[in-house]
This record gives C-alpha cells, sequence and structure tokens, in this order.
C-alpha cells in the first residue's frame, strides 16, 4: 500500500492578496499571501500521480471483486439447480410403456454433467417402478417410468452443468 500524500491547506493572513507590478504595458500579478501560517502540500505530478495509482487499485480490485461474485453466482446457480413438474401419461399395458417425455431445462448447460433426481408426486393406476434419465442435452432431456401405472406426477430437481 502506497504512503498517504496527507494533503494539507495552505493556511496564510491574506489568501486572495496579490501584489501588481506594472512594466510598462505589461501587468504581473505576484501573490502576497502576508504571514504563512501553514505551508501547504504542493500540487505536483509526485503527489497526483500518487492519487492516480490509488484510483487505478481501486479500479482494479473492483473489477476482481466484481469477477469473482459473478463467478460465485454461476457456482451457486448450479448448486440450487432447478425444479421441473411434469406429468407423464402410459396407454400401454405393463410391460409395455409408451410414458417418455421431454423436459426442457428453464436455464441451459454449460455441459450435460448435470444430474437429475426425480420424485414421484403423485401416481395413478398401478406402479411407477423406476425412473429413466435419457439423452441428456444442454438444454433438456428424456424421463420415463418403467411401471404399470397410467399417470404419474414428477417433480425433477436438476443441478449441476453450470
Amino acid at each position: 500500500m502506497r504512503d498517504l500524500v496527507g494533503w494539507k491547506d495552505q493556511v496564510c493572513e491574506f489568501p486572495n492578496r496579490f501584489k501588481h507590478n506594472v512594466d510598462g504595458d505589461k501587468v504581473t500579478l505576484e501573490r502576497d499571501p502576508g504571514t504563512v501560517k501553514q505551508q501547504g502540500t504542493p500540487q505536483n505530478a509526485t503527489n497526483f500521480n500518487t492519487m492516480d495509482l490509488a484510483a487505478l487499485e481501486a479500479m482494479l480490485m473492483a473489477s476482481e471483486a466484481t469477477r469473482m461474485l459473478l463467478r460465485q453466482d454461476e457456482e451457486l446457480k448450479g448448486i440450487t439447480g432447478e425444479v421441473i413438474e411434469a406429468t407423464l401419461t402410459n396407454s400401454q399395458v405393463y410391460p409395455h410403456n409408451n410414458s417418455t417425455q421431454t423436459l426442457k431445462l428453464v436455464t441451459p448447460r454449460n455441459t450435460k454433467d448435470y444430474t437429475v433426481t426425480v420424485e414421484a408426486v403423485s401416481v395413478t393406476g398401478g406402479a411407477v417402478g423406476e425412473f429413466e434419465i435419457t439423452d441428456k442435452l444442454l438444454n433438456g432431456f428424456k424421463i420415463k417410468y418403467t411401471g404399470s401405472a397410467t399417470k404419474v406426477v414428477v417433480r425433477c430437481y436438476v443441478r449441476g452443468g453450470i
């Protein structure tokens, strides 16, 4: 960390007093502050460059903090995931089953490395059997059940892939 400049105002007896010198048709004004009680900090390149560097460092730190927050937000989206509810139906007689349905992801994934956990909310007309997740894509997947039920309402929890 850089040392602070420690800016000080010049404190003097007459801060706005000037002498004027006339040399022919030229007038020159010269400060005439009277007694200087406190010398002010010089306004020079060294002091201003210290301010410029501090402003640059602050901007770079803020940019990096923003980048890290955005990355954490993306990771959190992958952890919390999303919930999709769907109704799967089967019109065939067991052991045959035509319950396959394609479900769309609200948030498209960056990779197909996501997990889908399925919960049966309600079952009508038989047993559920097993849930099968197939054909995973970045924007969706297929789901079906293997049992004899005619209708199954499912809740799918999708996590990861972001």
